[in-house]
C-alpha cells in the first residue's frame, strides 16, 4: 500500500491503470518524481532567498504561507520576484506576488485547491490604493476588468501600489523588447546588397532568393 501512494502521488493515471505498466516503468516514474522533486525543492529555497532579499515587512508571515510553497511550479525559470502583499480576493486568502513580468494572485484555499490569477504588466493601465485604519485596498486596472486586492495592511497597500507604478512608468529595457522579424522584402533587400559588395555569389543569391520566395 506504501508503494501504490507513492506511486498515486507521482502520476495518479498510471495508478489507476497499474497492471498496464511494467516494474521497469514504475521505477523510471519513481525516479523522475524525485529528481523532478529536487527540483523543486531547490528553485523553491532560491524563490524564497529572492523574498529575503526584499526586506519587505512582516517577512517571516510569507513563509508561512501555502501559496510561496507552489511558486516553483507557477513562475517561469527566469522570472524574479521583486514585491509581494498579503489579501484577499474573490473572497479568497492569499498573497500577490509583483515580478519582472506580472502580477500574480495566488490562493491555495483548503477546500477548493489552487486559484492563480495573473496580470501581464503591459496589459495594467493603472494601480491605485485606499487605506483604512488598519487595512487597505490595491485595485489593479486592466482592459475591461478591476481587480481589488482588499484587507492588505495599509503600509504594504501603499508602498506596493507605489512600487509597481513607479516600475510599469520606466522606460523599456530595449535589450528585453522582442524585435519584429524582418519582412521577406528586407531580407531580399539586405541580400542584394550582398551580392553588390561581393560577399554573396550570382549563385548563393540565387539559392538564397529561392529559399525567401518559398517561405511566400
Amino acid at each position: 500500500m506504501s508503494c501504490y501512494k507513492r506511486i498515486n502521488k507521482a502520476n495518479p493515471s498510471v495508478a489507476f491503470k497499474l497492471k498496464k505498466h511494467s516494474l521497469v516503468d514504475i521505477q523510471n516514474l519513481l525516479q523522475e518524481k524525485v529528481v523532478e522533486d529536487r527540483s523543486k525543492n531547490s528553485r523553491l529555497e532560491e524563490i524564497k532567498a529572492e523574498i529575503k532579499s526584499l526586506n519587505l515587512d512582516n517577512i517571516s508571515t510569507f513563509f508561512g504561507r501555502k501559496e510561496i510553497n507552489e511558486l516553483p511550479n507557477i513562475l517561469a525559470h527566469n522570472e524574479k520576484i521583486d514585491n509581494i502583499i498579503q489579501g484577499t480576493y474573490n473572497k479568497g486568502q492569499g498573497i500577490l506576488v509583483s515580478t519582472n513580468r506580472r502580477l500574480i494572485f495566488i490562493d491555495k484555499g483548503l477546500l477548493y485547491g489552487l486559484k492563480v490569477e495573473d496580470f501581464p504588466l503591459d496589459k495594467i493601465s493603472s494601480i491605485l490604493y485606499e487605506t483604512g485604519l488598519i487595512f487597505g485596498t490595491v485595485k489593479i486596472h486592466t482592459t475591461g476588468n478591476i481587480a481589488t486586492i482588499e484587507n492588505v495592511e495599509k503600509s504594504s497597500a501603499r508602498k506596493f501600489a507605489e512600487f509597481v507604478r513607479d516600475k510599469s512608468s520606466r522606460p523599456k529595457d530595449p535589450a528585453t523588447q522582442i524585435k519584429p522579424e524582418p519582412s521577406i522584402l528586407d531580407q531580399l533587400e539586405k541580400l542584394g546588397k550582398l551580392k553588390e559588395n561581393g560577399i554573396l555569389t550570382d549563385l548563393e543569391f540565387s539559392e538564397q532568393k529561392k529559399k525567401l520566395l518559398e517561405k511566400l
